[in-house]
């Protein structure tokens, strides 16, 4: 019986079939490798009988069907741009300690190659980026709690693996044991009606470490390609740890968003604005604090028309959200006058 059941969702390149093979089968391991669907290139017949096409009407069922067959004590989910450094797979086990185990990643390219995750990195950060075939998994906690992906992408794996860890723990090791040349990255169009579905599943389970492995995968994905529905979805995700200080502490840290808009229902896409990677709401425009402006003023780092205009922003702000009358009139007036007669909205 094969130790490790390594699965290929599908096979994007088929020249790099081969390669994946050699690394995969060149360590004294007994190891199988299930391909999840038609395959174009030739199978190594020194290899036949270690690994097996499971075809399908489309790629979720064979992926399934594929976790089904799988005989391995322990499931790896890869890719066919994934090579493997030498006992990789031994290493992981190791690593493992009778869990589930992850490793660091090389990028390669053509003209560099770097590690994927800092050095000592956080289990929560190996969802920072679309890299599920660094996780070694127990087929016996994926088959006991009924485990199953909802598709074959980046993010709807590494939805799968978030899921996977409310019911086991990461060892991680910051050695590099497997290296990737492929261009995957987030995309979550296929798994966006599954989010709020996972999101309630990782609320009621209050795993905080598998909660914020899934929320750094869903923020990450989404924030990515902000559109109306993603802001909806992130809401709903978001309300669900309204009363949760510390999810709600971190994820203003880690993404800077404004948690307290994104668990106000009445709030909508048109009320925030999107700045880079983070999420506000329109009415936090200024870039600095008043202190700052004061201090920065001070020791000569702005000079007298910026302090004006920052007087002018903090002070048409106040007037601006007061009840409308006399005194909110003049005041914006007043303040306008300091921003040289002019308010970027």
């Amino acid at each position: 019986m094969p130790i490790i059941s390594v699965i290929l969702p599908s096979v994007s390149e088929n020249k790099k079939l081969a390669r994946f093979c050699a690394t995969l089968f060149a360590g004294s391991l007994d190891v199988e490798l299930l391909i999840c669907g038609k395959v174009g290139a030739d199978i190594p017949e020194a290899l036949a009988d270690r690994i097996k096409v499971i075809e399908a009407d489309d790629e979720l069922t064979a992926l399934n069907d594929a976790l089904s067959a799988a005989r391995g004590k322990f499931i790896l989910l890869s890719d066919v741009s994934v090579t493997f450094a030498d006992n990789a797979l031994e290493k992981l086990i190791v690593a493992s300690r009778g869990n589930a185990s992850a490793c660091n990643v090389g990028v390669v390219s053509a003209d560099s190659s770097a590690k994927a995750f800092t050095q000592s990195f956080s289990f929560d950060e190996l969802s920072s980026k679309p890299y599920y075939f660094n996780h070694l998994l127990s087929a016996d906690v994926i088959r006991g709690n009924a485990i199953a992906p909802c598709g074959t992408d980046a993010f709807s794996l590494m939805l799968f693996i978030a899921d996977y860890y409310r019911y086991d723990i990461c060892n991680t090791t910051d050695e590099v044991l497997i290296y990737t040349d492929g261009k995957t990255e987030y995309s979550a169009e296929n798994a966006l009606a599954f989010i709020a579905e996972y999101a309630n599943v990782f609320a009621l389970t209050q795993n905080t470490a598998a909660s914020i492995f899934f929320l750094r995968a869903v923020f990450t994905a989404l924030l990515n390609k902000l559109n109306a529905e993603c802001v909806e979805v992130l809401k709903s995700v978001t309300s669900l740890y309204s009363d949760d200080y510390a999810v709600l502490s971190w994820l203003k840290s880690t993404f800077a968003v404004d948690t307290a808009m994104l668990c106000d229902e009445s709030s909508s896409f048109a009320d925030f604005k999107n700045n880079g990677t983070g999420i506000f709401y329109k009415e936090v425009t200024l870039p600095i604090t008043a202190d700052a402006v004061v201090k920065n003023f001070y020791f000569g780092k702005f000079g007298v028309d910026v302090l004006k205009k920052c007087i002018g922003a903090w002070g048409y702000y106040k007037f601006y959200r007061m009840k409308d009358g006399a005194v909110k009139k003049y005041g914006c007036k007043l303040f306008l006058k300091l921003l040289g007669g002019e308010l970027d909205a």
